[in-house]
This record gives structure tokens, C-alpha cells and sequence, in this order.
């Protein structure tokens, strides 16, 4: 019975949850990101190191904001495809990978 209600819990979770191409930048410049080039890398990742929030930026431009952002720290500056679930302007990440041949 405790498998049955695990398997339950674990397909309502993958229900809610999407995914999302774009790139991890900072809070401070936010799109101005969203090429993903070395200098916006470089730029990005400075500004996490100095303490500026990391954030997500969509393929379409939108920003948001990261409920757990020690997730995507290895990511800051790339593009990447985030699944997670999404409310308001804000994601919960369950997952963070690079595109094929990033």
C-alpha cells in the first residue's frame, strides 16, 4: 500500500511540473543576459559571486525569479533547460541540464 501511495505522489509531482529553455543570469541585468556569450557569462557569474540573485530567463524574454537557487549555481551564465513548477514569477527548479552540445 506504501509503494501504491509513493507511485501516486511521485506521477501528481511529474503532473505539475514543465520545462523551459533559456538562459541562468543575475538579478541586476537579468535579460540583458540572454545571448549567453563569455562577456554576459563572466558578467553573470560576477554578480552571483557578489551576491546578486540568480534568475531565469525564457527563451521569450521573461524573467523569474528562482525559489531555490542553490540548484542552478553551477549554471550561472548558460543556457539551459529548467523543469520545475512554475507560480506567479516564481520557479521551484526539481532539474537543471545544458542542451546537447552546449
Amino acid at each position: 500500500m506504501k509503494k501504491l501511495a509513493f507511485i501516486f505522489t511521485f506521477a501528481a509531482i511529474a503532473v505539475y511540473a514543465d520545462t523551459w529553455s533559456g538562459v541562468i543570469s543575475d538579478e541586476h541585468c537579468g535579460a540583458k543576459h540572454q545571448d549567453a556569450s563569455e562577456k554576459s557569462m563572466e558578467c553573470a557569474q560576477k554578480c552571483v559571486k557578489g551576491g546578486a540573485a540568480p534568475v531565469f530567463v525564457t527563451s521569450d524574454g521573461k524573467v523569474l525569479k528562482i525559489a531555490n537557487p542553490d540548484t542552478v549555481q553551477e549554471h550561472v551564465g548558460h543556457k539551459v533547460d529548467i523543469t520545475g513548477d512554475l507560480k506567479d514569477d516564481t520557479i521551484t527548479v526539481s532539474n537543471v541540464k545544458m542542451p546537447e552540445g552546449q
